[in-house]
């Protein structure tokens, strides 16, 4: 960028920092108990409410990834979205409903009631805290691959930046405040990438000129990639990791009430869909502008520094940045809330006061970012293989518990215990296996994942006692 563009996104970034300060010193101040900063008071509205579900979705692994992902293999990973909007179906149909009836504050809670076990909650929480680091290595990663071609810093220094504040903030206001972050933070996200579509256009001539062009460089960008299993291998993590997010239950409970709650998943796949047609046609545009970039991750910052005005490179920048620290914010209430109230409340210090929970909420936001970051510098793999990788262990070890449990009253504690350790471990020694590699099996570590944990979780529940009618008659009518 030329000293004039960097002026006009030091003044767009400016005001976005000081609106996210501003409101999250307005939750500080609303937030009196551990009710208020993990669910807001259940004040969440429709709008607000569909927007952060979008914010939490749309991270890194769309803005960077996704995007990337376009750039390097075409229209083929457009399907794997089709996997998403399943999942949230499946959410609004068998999940969100109970769960908001139930009012918890963590997922975690959420496992230890319905199975009437604090193993099989210490044990969620564990695992909800170790797969979503994994998630924030990818935004970590992301931050990193921005500043290096936007801002000319080293991505250690941007990744630093990026825990600080976005650390700084989700201790201080909690989910009441990030929920209004993520409002506006949803919107700079639209505004850049409807924005950003013809002016990429522009520069290739129209779709059509733009889809011969790429499919002479590389015919399967306009055809396929992927083989029919990839394709649902990625749709089958993202749909089932969806259907069971912890990052999106937990905000189920800050929502005013069922009805709130649907409405919000309604909208929330609306802006969805506006958003992944778009990410899919920027990625294939800057495929025809820049057909050889050195690393596909870094389509979207080159995009937002070469070919955009100063005024609307800055948006897309600061779009990107919202998109990575609304996610960000998400993970590190999820992972500081399963530590705080899962397993320092209930393992720890059971006598904690309202006000020694509130500081171990933000204490442990910020010490949960740091392994993470670690892990980022040390570039695992590219921003989008590392959250479907992400996914596919969410899904392995959640999908069963949550959505089957939450539906089939012979669900047990020993069967929730069995069917999270089984699944995670079978999706992780396949993974590190080699198993789904194409010419061995072709079958994928999510399916592996999932299929053992159904298997445990049903036979761990028959061979086992009911669970106490009590826990029951929370979920069931």
């Amino acid at each position: 960028m030329t000293i004039a563009d960097s002026a006009t996104l030091f003044w767009v970034t400016g005001a976005y920092l000081a609106l996210v300060l501003g409101v999250s010193i307005w939750g500080f101040r609303k937030s009196k108990t551990e009710e208020d900063f993990l669910a807001a008071g259940r004040s969440i509205g429709p709008w607000v409410g569909g927007a952060v579900l979008a914010a939490t979705q749309i991270s890194a692994g769309t803005f960077v990834g996704t995007l990337g992902r376009y750039y390097q293999t075409g229209v083929s990973w457009g399907w794997g979205w089709f996997g998403v909007w399943a999942g949230w179906v499946v959410s609004a149909m068998f999940v969100a409903p109970k769960l908001r009836k139930f009012g918890a504050l963590t997922v975690a809670d959420y496992v230890g009631t319905r199975f009437a076990s604090e193993h099989a909650r210490t044990i969620a929480a564990a695992l909800i805290i170790i797969c979503y680091s994994i998630l924030l290595t990818a935004q970590f990663q992301a931050i990193g691959e921005i500043a290096s071609a936007v801002f000319g810093i080293t991505p250690r220094t941007a990744m630093g930046l990026l825990l600080a504040s976005t650390g700084f903030y989700t201790a201080l206001g909690g989910v009441r405040s990030s929920s209004y972050i993520e409002f506006v933070q949803t919107l700079i996200m639209i505004l850049a990438l409807v924005f950003a579509v013809p002016v990429v256009l522009s520069h290739v001539g129209g779709i059509t000129a733009l889809g011969e062009y790429v499919g002479s460089i590389e015919p399967r960008v306009t055809g396929w990639w992927f083989t029919w299993k990839e394709i649902l291998a990625t749709a089958l993590a993202f749909g089932l990791g969806i259907a069971a997010a912890p990052y999106e239950m937990t905000r189920y409970y800050s929502m005013r009430d069922v009805a709130t709650v649907r409405y919000a998943i309604g909208i929330s796949m609306m802006l969805q869909v506006l958003i992944a047609a778009s990410v899919l046609t920027l990625g294939i545009g800057m495929r025809g502008i820049f057909p050889y970039l050195p690393s596909a991750d870094q389509a979207s910052s080159i995009m937002a520094s070469t070919i955009m005005s100063p005024l609307l490179g800055s948006l897309f920048v600061v779009a990107m940045l919202s998109a990575i620290m609304s996610t960000v914010n998400s993970i590190l209430l999820v992972t500081g809330g399963a530590f705080a109230h899962d397993l320092y409340k209930r393992l720890i210090n059971p006598a904690a006061s309202e006000t020694r929970l509130l500081w171990v909420n933000r204490i442990s936001i910020v010490v949960l970012g740091i392994a993470p970051f670690v892990a980022a510098g040390m570039r695992l793999g590219d921003v989008q293989a590392i959250v479907v990788e992400q996914a596919k262990f969410i899904a392995s070890f959640f999908f069963v518990p949550v959505v089957v449990g939450l539906n089939w009253k012979r669900g047990t504690k020993q069967g929730a215990i069995w069917s999270m350790a089984v699944g995670f471990i079978g999706c992780l020694a396949w993974t590190f296996t080699g198993q789904h590699s194409v010419g061995r099996h072709g079958i994928d570590s999510v399916e592996v994942g999932v299929v053992l944990s159904a298997i445990a979780f049903v036979v761990a529940s028959r061979l086992s006692a009911p669970t106490p009618e009590k826990n029951l008659k929370i979920f069931f009518d």
